[in-house]
Parts: structure tokens; C-alpha cells; sequence
């Protein structure tokens, strides 16, 4: 500011004072209340221009959306204390934030970058409605009830499924008949794909030829639901299609990509980009002419589309802003778009066949109590061999770990089951890791047979059913009880011999409270092929009889289970005959040596006889899935 010069005299001592203050202040350029504000104008400053100058968006390059607003709240706070700071350190703190937030500005730039879908359980990329951006709630299922189409490019990195299958796009629900509701686009290992779809009464399928589909390169995956029929395009190929009829699933089955929510282990190893979603069932010609044409978002019939180039996070919001991804579960984002190397850590299962190996040159077998029963090296050595083939063909990390948890619990397993007097194996319900007792090779008597063991349930307090054996074609199972009512457990200790005989499931089966708990009882199945009966006795005595009923079709499972199948029972079991005879009664249960007429399979299960073993007859081999020795 100026200074004029002035006749002193002509102002009182006070107003000269005054004067020569405010001349003082005028000198301080840039200051407000006697502090320096330079740094902080200057901060404000280019805050302002780079709102102004910078454009926000989903491209990438762009601004990342929100960013201009969150560096305006921090202006509009450092205009504030600049006006009402109390001292000199409050105006350089609100200038280091606002360097702080500009800093921060600069890096949340839109970078190219594509979703990758990691193989966990509970990972998928679900659409869904905005609903608090505008959108309405039930418009994406809505989307879903009519006719409409599914696109999007996927890169598999390992065709190798997780679970059952790896999924495209689902919103399956359903267990059986009426539950059975709307479709799932799954792939497999030898590159077929599946387009399976719920109409209300059970699910239809229509398989591709194997190959279709490859890992390691970007493939465009079409499906057209016209709703009473459906199509699948690979690259613009129409690769299948059927005639069947659609009903939409319920609200809380949402339409995901990589996977499932119904059977959540279905996860894809793979990226996937330029999802779209339109309301037509569209036309071959519209699918290989468009499939590679960059959209704006704004063609007509096109009611769903996500770029996903670019890292926006874990929620998504299209350019409508009605419709959200959402990132569920083990989703990162490839940067530039790159493929993922998988590298594989190894150690876990290094160490597991190096401590196999080293246990294995401590085993001293024999038939003497203690001793490590006969074949327990030969059994150690197969495990040491799988060891070896998945450390050299494994793929994923699950692959690895799981085999190294696998040989450590069979060789904590084989510890425990040295040679000792035993009165059956244990199936314990409870034990997540109990799954049973495996027989192979599988074995479908087709002509007379008797089946006979003994069991001892611990408990029927289970819900719906146990299986005591079961093929896969044939076999038994015990009715349990859910509720602890009079009715219910008057309903339950029944049994049903299944059969496949080619006329859909038969057999006889019981009145409830044949079986009972914490005894050991003897259950025998005999069919007399010339005569078309099989019959179930309990303890020797007739309790259940079918006529007119075949032998089972030859099963297409690789085993028999004692104590599973398809439910596990929980319980005993010991004794195991399968005989390719018509038993009578007075003959069941008898004492043996293995090596009589007709016997087919034989495992007495009263001793210790380690992990994997082979049966009385030598024909078959018995292996201790989880499950353990009942020892005496």
C-alpha cells in the first residue's frame, strides 16, 4: 500500500497511532489477522484450478467420481480457518491439508484396470440395483424375468474348477422340483459348457461338445434367455441351445458372474470385463456385429452396462446410476488389464512329504499288538507318490495346501491305528473330516446276493436319513429324527433297502423302531433273482419284503461306502459280507473263514488293520476315509 505523505500536526497522538497500525498491516501482504497466509492462498489456489481443469469419470485418465467434491469440502474448511484462525499454527496446518487432500487428488486417477475373480468360496461379482443412487428396488430381478441377454469377455486362467463347475453367469436357487428356478451358464475342465435352467419342475441341461471354451486368452460369452428357450454364443458362435421353460428365481438368488450363490464354491479363475445386460432376446447377427464394438451405455435395449477397465473399487455404479457391481469376496483389480501370473507356494507341501518320508523309515510292521499293521509303507509310499504328482501338475494354491493337510492327517491317522483288537469302525456325524468307509473297486451283484453286516447306531437324533451302505445302485439307509417329539421318534429306526433295478428306485423297507440305539443288531439284505424278491431282516427275523423287483443296474460309482453314500449315518458297523448267493436265514450271520463258496467281498473289522487294507478275500481294498478304529 501506498504511504501519502502527511502534516503530523494536523492528527491527535491517537490517530496517529491508529494510522501508522493499519499503514503496518497494509505492508503485510498476504496475511489475515497478523498471520502469514501465502502458503495456504497458494494451496486454495490450485486446489480451485485443478477442480475447474479436471474431468471426473470411469475412463480411465479420468478423475475417479466424488473426488472433485471431497477436494472442495476441504477448500471450503480451509477458506473457514483462514478467516477465523487464532494463531500462526492453525493457517500452516490448514495449508498442509489442503496439500495433503490435492496430493491425494492427483493419485485417485481412473487406471486402467479389469476385476479379477480369485478361486475362493463366496467370491462373485453380484449386479444389483442402486438403490440408494436412484435405483428401484427388484429392477435387476425384473430384468431377469423377462427375455433378455447376457454378455460379457472372460479370461479363464485354469479351467480347473473349484467345486462342482466354474460359472459364467448365475441365479440359480432351488433343491429339487418346484425349487428349481432359473439358470446357471457353468464351464468344466475339458472346456464344455453346461447352460442349465430351473422352470419349476427339476433342471435341464444342454452340454456343449468339450472344448469350446480354452484358458489363457480373452473369449466373448453370449446367452440368450427367449425364456421358453435359451441359446449360447462363444465368440460369436452359436454353440448350443435348447427348448425348455424358465421361471425366474426369487429376489434373494441374485444374478451374479464367476460364481454362484446357491453353491458358492463354483468360482472362476479368471478376469471379466464389458458386462452387459439387454432386454431382448438378441439375434445371432446382432451378437457378432456388436461384440466387439465399444459402447456409450445409452443403446437402445441395452438396460445393463459395466466397462470394468477401471479400478472404482468394490461398488460400482453404472452410468445410469441405477445398477451397482458389487466386488464380493477375494475380487482385486488386474492393473493395466494384465493377466495374473499364478505363482504357487510349495512349502507347506515340501514339508509335509519330507516329514512322510522321514516317519515312513521309522515304521516297523507286523501282527504283534503295537506293531504298525501289515502294508502301512506301501500305503505311505502311494501318499508319497500323490505328494509328488500334485506338486508337479498342481494349479492352485488350494491344490497344494490341501494335499500337504491331507498327508498330515493320515500320518497322524496311521500313528494312531497300530495293530489292536477292534470291534468295528466309527462314522462320526459330527466329524466334519468322517466321511466313511471306502471299498474298491465298486462291485453291482446282478444275479442272487445277500448283503449282511452289523451295526450299532449312537444316535437316531439326526435329520432325515443315514446310509449303512450304499454303491451308488443299491443299498440301505436308517430313518433319523430332526425334532425330539413322541411323533417324530416314533417315525424314525425304519429302513429302506434302495434299489436301481430299471424301474426307478425300489426296495423294501420297514416300519419305523426296527433299528434301535446303542446296540449292535444285524441287518441283512437278500434277493433271490429267480423268484424277483428281496427281503430285510433285522436280527434274523423277516421285517420288510419286495416282489417283482430285479437285481441293481450296474453302478457307475467308483466304490462302495460303509457308513455314507449320500447321507452319512452315525455309528458302527463291522462284520461286512456281500455274498453272490440267496442267504437263508438260518445261514446269516454265521461264523467264517473268508473263504467260502460264493462270498464276493468280506471285512470282519475286528482288528486294527490300519488306513487302507485289503478285505478277507483279497479282492477288494477297504480304506479309512476320516473315519477310525473302534477300538476295544
Amino acid at each position: 500500500m501506498k504511504i501519502a505523505k502527511l502534516n503530523i500536526g494536523m492528527f491527535s497522538k491517537l490517530a496517529v497511532v491508529l494510522f501508522l497500525l493499519l499503514s503496518t498491516a497494509c505492508k503485510k501482504n498476504d496475511s489475515v489477522g497478523g498471520f502469514d497466509s501465502a502458503s495456504l492462498d497458494a494451496n486454495i489456489t490450485e486446489a480451485k484450478n485443478l477442480i475447474a481443469q479436471s474431468v471426473e469419470g470411469s475412463i480411465p485418465g479420468n478423475f475417479k467420481p466424488g473426488s472433485k467434491k471431497t477436494l472442495q469440502e476441504v477448500i471450503d474448511w480451509a477458506l473457514y480457518t483462514k478467516e477465523n484462525a487464532s494463531s500462526a499454527d492453525k493457517v500452516a496446518d490448514a495449508a498442509n491439508k489442503v496439500k495433503i487432500y490435492i496430493d491425494r487428488f492427483k493419485s485417485n486417477v481412473v487406471k486402467l484396470a479389469i476385476p479379477y475373480i480369485h478361486q475362493d468360496n463366496k467370491t462373485y461379482i453380484e449386479i444389483a440395483d442402486n438403490v440408494g443412487g436412484g435405483g428401484t428396488a427388484g429392477t435387476v430381478h425384473n430384468l431377469t424375468s423377462k427375455s433378455y441377454t447376457l454378455e460379457a469377455k472372460f479370461y479363464i486362467l485354469d479351467l480347473n474348477p473349484k467345486g462342482y463347475a466354474g460359472e459364467f453367469f448365475a441365479n440359480a436357487m432351488g433343491n429339487g422340483g418346484a425349487n428349481d428356478r432359473g439358470f446357471e451358464l457353468r464351464y468344466f475342465a475339458d472346456g464344455h459348457v453346461d447352460i442349465n435352467v430351473g422352470g419349476g419342475s427339476g433342471w435341464k441341461t444342454k452340454s456343449t461338445a468339450n472344448g469350446v471354451v480354452t484358458a489363457g486368452k480373452w473369449i466373448h460369452v453370449t446367452f440368450v434367455n427367449n425364456i421358453t428357450s435359451q441359446a449360447l454364443y462363444i465368440d460369436g458362435v452359436q454353440v448350443a441351445s435348447q427348448t425348455e421353460l424358465y421361471q425366474n428365481s426369487d429376489v434373494d438368488f441374485p444374478l451374479t458372474i464367476g460364481n454362484i450363490k446357491t453353491w458358492d464354491d463354483r468360482t472362476i479363475n479368471g478376469l471379466v470385463k464389458d458386462f452387459r445386460l439387454w432386454s431382448e432376446a438378441r439375434t445371432a447377427a446382432q451378437i457378432t456385429e456388436n461384440k466387439d464394438i465399444v459402447l456409450t451405455g445409452k443403446e437402445t435395449n441395452l438396460s445393463v452396462f459395466f466397462p470394468l477397465n477401471a479400478d472404482l473399487g468394490s461398488s460400482v455404479v453404472d452410468g445410469s446410476s441405477k445398477f451397482v457391481a458389487k466386488l464380493t469376496g477375494n475380487v482385486t483389480w488386474a492393473l493395466d488389464g494384465i493377466p495374473p501370473v499364478i505363482v504357487l507356494d510349495k512349502t507347506a507341501l515340501n514339508k509335509a512329504k519330507t516329514d512322510l518320508v522321514a516317519f515312513t523309515a521309522t515304521v516297523v510292521e507286523g501282527t504283534a499288538l503295537g506293531a504298525y499293521p501289515l502294508g502301512t509303507k506301501a500305503y505311505l509310499q502311494t501318499l508319497a507318490t500323490e505328494a509328488d504328482n500334485v506338486l508337479s501338475t498342481a494349479k492352485r494354491q488350494d491344490e497344494l495346501d490341501g494335499k500337504a493337510s491331507s498327508i498330515n492327517a493320515q500320518i497322524a491317522l496311521v500313528k494312531a491305528n497300530t495293530v489292536a483288537p477292534a470291534d468295528g469302525v466309527f462314522i462320526d456325524l459330527k466329524d466334519a473330516n468322517a466321511t466313511g468307509l471306502r471299498i474298491t473297486p465298486n462291485y453291482t451283484p446282478q444275479g442272487d446276493y445277500t448283503v449282511e453286516f452289523n451295526v450299532k447306531i449312537k444316535s437316531l437324533a439326526f435329520e432325515g436319513t443315514g446310509d449303512l451302505f450304499n454303491n451308488g445302485n443299491f443299498g440301505v439307509w436308517v430313518y433319523g429324527y430332526k425334532e425330539s417329539t413322541e411323533e417324530a421318534i416314533l417315525k424314525s429306526g425304519g429302513l429302506w433297502n434302495f434299489t436301481d433295478a430299471g424301474k426307478g428306485w425300489q426296495g423294501p423297507k420297514t416300519d419305523p423302531l426296527v433299528i434301535k440305539s446303542g446296540v449292535w443288531q444285524h441287518v441283512a439284505v437278500v434277493h433271490d433273482n429267480t423268484a424277483r424278491t428281496t427281503v430285510l431282516y433285522v436280527d434274523g427275523v423277516e421285517k420288510a419284503k419286495q416282489t417283482d423287483i430285479g437285481a441293481p443296474n450296474v453302478s457307475g460309482w467308483g466304490e462302495t461306502w460303509l457308513g455314507n453314500g449320500w447321507e452319512k449315518m452315525n455309528g458302527y458297523i463291522k462284520n461286512y459280507r456281500l455274498w453272490n448267493l440267496a442267504k437263508a436265514p438260518a445261514d446269516l450271520n454265521a461264523s467264517i473263514t473268508g473263504s467260502e463258496t460264493g462270498l464276493e467281498t468280506y471285512l470282519p473289522l475286528d482288528q486294527v488293520a490300519g488306513v487302507k487294507f485289503s478285505d478277507a478275500t483279497n479282492k477288494y481294498k477297504a480304506e479309512l476315509k476320516g473315519i477310525k478304529w473302534n477300538l476295544k
